[in-house]
């Protein structure tokens, strides 16, 4: 040990005769740095502005963007700048033409990219085109090779502050005419489209029952000027899947064919690669008495390699005569590392038998001559909309078969008089073997169907003709968007619009701008309305006065037209103090509470307190458990409890309003209020279910707005024409899938004509003269009328009755006012 330690202190007595130096050179060769730590430099074009845009957690906490950077920012890995644009594409551009802008959200030798290229190609002549990759691939330099100023950015699909960014700076510098957004998978850049009031065609290739997150339809619908579907299918799956999309616009335009180009690679390579090809598909020689089944796309579920195998073992065991070759052909297959869904499929080939029958071939550039070597083309896709594997194979004579209700192919082999011949049943491969066994049984068979698949793709699958009508869109859109700005404008400069009432609580952070950008956007979608200030409805204007300019946003109609009175505005009782002059008595007001969560209770009471009526309490519950609580829990209360009652457990909060009490209210009150405990079990956001009810309390009763209850009380009691007070609820709520059972009750009360738009009780919440609730009283609803439990989100008698409440107020000559609570929204 103490040898050890005299040869330790050996060494440092001789670092110390040779100097620091020579120690210091040892350990920069070992890649150590020795001595004060170099100031830090700024990157070359370093924006501080830049920086902070997209990096906002920084900038909300107001820290210099330059001294970030230095401290914390390079470490971290940073965005401080946009992506380089091909400036040499640019220099090609024109002075004098529109510039328009293509997103592709990658650059592989795929359906949508190909379709982006093919797009570019067609417009060069007509447009200066800058085409934004979100993805690398092998064809970003067949972009700039057709002309476009290439944008590669593939973290614009993941983060929303760099796809604002990056569209911000390309629109200040090119000022898009429009853009062509391709792809669900695109939409991220949509937003910042849409707020730089740049017209969107965007094309929706994608079915919707696959796509995730869920509300990547509805974002990509709210904020695309346009949009377009390949096919019948996907336009009614997101429909289906959306059922609040129904009522959009949308048009569906089959692509035309998209050729994959072979750029990077030299004639001779190309010839190797037929070569290669060709001796795959048919390993015997070109002139084998194989039928070859191609099948095409990455390996993938929904694409149904493992449906591939399942048919090619029933055809295979079914007709061993006949000498079959199953080809796919596309990336991904790679059962060594791929436990996900290739380790299956080898395993599903391996005891199928069909090692002999079956070759996995990666992706190529010569896939035209897979076509030419294949006999038949197996689209075995579970959704596939519109894939162009599918259209090159009929335009190479191929007949392709397919399952029915997974893509648009089907749609058109049916309609082309091949479905016969070409379409099985959903996803039966049983079916599919047959059909195709037939097929590869007969030859003239085969050149019949394929000739006719060809004829008929040719005409249908028009480039030209698809083009044109992407073209008659993308016009169309311009205007809307034209129009959208002018609305903005007209709204932003009335001075009415109210954020804190008509933005989402989640992006109040918004600029008043911004949020008259998403309001427009709204109601040009039909996703996602607001109400822009309390007592009006754009709704209402809509369908009761009409627009001057057809197209045009409602409130800057009515701005425009110079605010017109009518059924569209209504009374506002503000919770800003005051306005408490003229109450009732106490013993003339009964409050109706359905207490189904107790615990709920002692808010209600609290919130009572503030105010100086103490209306009367009929109280309704569902366990004798529940009603000791609340008669404990109301033995302090000022007023009188004139009953707590155990009702039965069915129509929730209304049936115990009607039935139990409605009577003893008409006979003993003039003003009822009807409050209930109120969670929302069936919306899966608790948060969003207690910020409904905090606004239902704070409007109705009263809390941090002081005495609610009083104000509404008050004004009914001013103002003889007011028949029933509620919520101005900012959400655009309609009948959804409630009409069919209002229109029956509404016939039994005298009502003859339901509206579109009105101002309702959303919640079921609300203060009235007892005079007002007669006709729905009259209906005399008995316990069993009322569905059991449990119910769903909508589509009830309950939710028929809360929207039929005011409706019944013409029958009396009386009119509804809102309340409103400034900052108190949902």
């Amino acid at each position: 040990m103490h040898q050890a330690k005299n040869r330790s202190l050996g060494v440092l007595r001789g670092v110390a005769r040779s100097g620091l130096t020579a120690f210091t050179k040892i350990l920069e060769g070992l890649g150590l740095r020795f001595g004060p730590k170099p100031d830090p430099e700024l990157p070359p074009g370093f924006d501080p502005e830049l920086y902070l845009g997209l990096n906002p957690d920084v900038a909300e906490a107001a820290m210099e963007a330059t001294t970030h950077y230095l401290k914390h920012g390079q470490y971290e890995g940073r965005q401080f700048r946009l992506p380089e644009i091909d400036l040499l594409a640019e220099d090609g551009f024109r002075s004098g033409r529109d510039t328009i802008l293509v997103v592709s959200h990658e650059a592989s030798r795929t359906g949508a990219p190909l379709l982006s290229l093919s797009f570019v190609r067609a417009n060069v002549d007509r447009y200066n085109v800058v085409a934004l990759l979100l993805g690398e691939g092998p064809l970003d330099d067949a972009f700039r090779k057709a002309g476009a100023a290439v944008v590669m950015s593939p973290r614009m699909r993941s983060d929303p502050t760099v796809a604002e960014a990056v569209i911000g700076r390309l629109h200040q510098r090119f000022n898009f005419t429009f853009a062509l957004v391709n792809s669900i998978e695109s939409r991220n850049v949509l937003p910042s489209l849409g707020r730089h009031f740049i017209p969107t065609v965007t094309l929706l290739h994608e079915f919707a029952a696959y796509t995730r997150p869920a509300t990547a339809f509805r974002d990509t619908f709210f904020w695309s000027s346009e949009v377009v579907f390949s096919a019948n299918v996907t336009r009614d799956n997101a429909r289906a899947e959306h059922p609040d999309l129904r009522d959009r616009s949308v048009h569906v335009l089959p692509q035309g064919r998209c050729l994959v180009p072979s750029e990077g690679l030299s004639e001779e390579q190309v010839q190797s690669e037929q070569q290669r090809i060709r001796r795959l598909m048919r390993p015997r020689g070109a002139q084998d008495t194989a039928v070859v089944v191609l099948g095409a796309g990455t390996v993938h579920i929904r694409k149904g390699v493992d449906l591939f195998i399942q048919c090619a073992a029933r055809a295979v065991f079914t007709a061993p005569d006949v000498d079959y070759r199953f080809v796919w052909m596309g990336a991904g297959y790679d059962p060594l590392w791929d436990t996900a869904y290739s380790v299956y499929l080898a395993d599903q080939v391996r005891r199928a038998g069909l090692e002999g029958h079956i070759v996995f071939i990666d992706e190529s550039v010569a896939i035209e001559t897979a076509y030419e070597e294949a006999d038949l083309f197996l689209l075995s896709s579970r959704l596939d909309p519109l894939p162009n594997v599918a259209i090159e194979s009929m335009a190479f004579g191929l007949p392709v078969l397919c399952f029915d209700k997974t893509t648009g192919i089907a749609d058109f082999l049916n309609g082309a008089g091949l479905g016969n011949h070409c379409v099985a049943k959903f996803l039966d491969s049983a079916d599919m073997a047959e059909k195709l066994s037939a097929l590869a049984a007969s030859r003239t068979l085969r050149e019949e169907v394929g000739a006719r698949s060809r004829e008929a793709s040719t005409s249908f699958f028009s480039t030209t003709r698809y083009f044109a009508g992407l073209s008659a869109v993308a016009e169309a859109a311009c205007d809307r968007v034209r129009q959208e700005k002018e609305d903005a404008r007209v709204i932003l400069e009335s001075g009415l619009f109210r954020p804190d009432f008509a933005t989402e609580p989640y992006l109040l952070s918004l600029t008043i701008g911004q949020s008259v950008r998403r309001h427009v956007r709204a109601w040009a979608s039909g996703i996602d309305r607001r109400k822009p200030f309390p007592g009006f409805h754009p709704g209402i204007y809509l369908e009761q006065h009409g627009l001057t300019i057809e197209g045009s946003d409602p409130l800057a109609d009515f701005l425009r037209a110079g605010r017109p009175d009518g059924p569209w505005n209504c009374p506002v009782i503000a919770g800003d103090g005051g306005g408490e002059r003229n109450l009732p008595g106490s013993r003339r007001v009964v409050l109706q509470l359905h207490v189904h969560y107790e615990e709920l209770l002692p808010e209600i009471t609290t919130r009572l307190s503030r105010n100086r009526v103490l209306p009367d309490l009929l109280v309704s519950v569902t366990t004798e458990q529940t009603r000791t609580a609340v008669v404990s829990q109301l033995e302090n209360y000022g007023g009188r409890v004139v009953a707590v009652e155990l009702v039965p457990n069915r129509g929730r909060d209304i049936g115990p309003f009607l039935t139990a009490f409605g009577r003893r209210i008409l006979s003993d009150y003039d003003y009822v209020g009807h409050i209930h405990t109120k969670k929302t079990a069936a919306v899966n956001d608790a948060a969003m279910g207690a910020t409904w009810y905090r606004f239902l309390l704070e409007n109705l009763i009263g809390g941090e707005s002081g005495a609610m209850a009083d104000r509404i009380l008050s004004a009914m009691n001013e103002d003889p024409s007011i028949g029933m007070a509620f919520p101005d609820d900012p959400h655009v709520v309609g009948w959804g899938a409630n009409r069919k059972s209002a229109e029956g009750l509404a016939l039994r009360m005298g009502l003859l004509r339901l509206p579109e738009h009105w101002n309702f009780p959303v919640g079921t919440m609300f203060w009235a003269r007892t005079v007002a609730l007669s006709p729905m009283v009259g209906l005399a609803l008995g316990w069993d009328d009322y569905p059991p439990e449990p119910l769903p989100y909508d589509g009830t008698l309950l939710h028929a009755i809360e929207r039929l409440l005011p409706l019944t107020l013409s029958l009396a000559q009386l009119r509804s006012a809102t309340t409103n609570v400034a900052g108190c929204t949902r």
